[in-house]
């Protein structure tokens, strides 16, 4: 035994999961205002189902500003839409941010390297009515 009766042998460094389509569970969710635009944007902390090794996959999605044109008010919308449908929740009836908390969901992940913290998945996208 270890350092303070514990066993380390087990030990493993969370990793990124090959591109693919994954069932996630959201961990937290928090309504949050941009430093550097002022923006409001809901952020999402993800965990990938069945894969214990998995990181952790922190998801943006930012809310329309008063600044955004049509094309771009739409496109904000739409993936938040997305994101709600595909936990199955409907987005003309969800009231707030804590709702999702707990709900799982379908998505395609991507996996990208970040200079500050190595392989990291990304969503793709949200599969809705999986």
């Amino acid at each position: 035994m270890g350092f303070l009766g514990q066993d380390f042998g087990s030990v493993f460094e969370p990793k990124a999961m090959r591109e693919g389509e994954y069932q996630l569970r959201v961990l937290d969710a928090q309504l949050k205002t941009s430093s550097k635009t002022g923006g409001e944007y809901l952020s999402v902390k993800l965990e990938i189902m069945g894969e214990p090794e998995a990181k952790d996959i922190n998801h943006v999605m930012m809310l329309p500003s008063s600044n955004d044109d049509v094309k771009r008010k739409n496109s904000r919308l739409a993936a938040i839409q997305n994101f709600l449908k595909a936990c199955g929740l409907n987005p003309a009836s969800a009231s707030n941010v804590q709702e999702v908390i707990g709900c799982t969901c379908w998505a395609i992940l991507s996996e990208e390297a970040d200079p500050e913290y190595g392989q990291q998945n990304r969503v793709r996208k949200f599969v809705a009515g999986k």
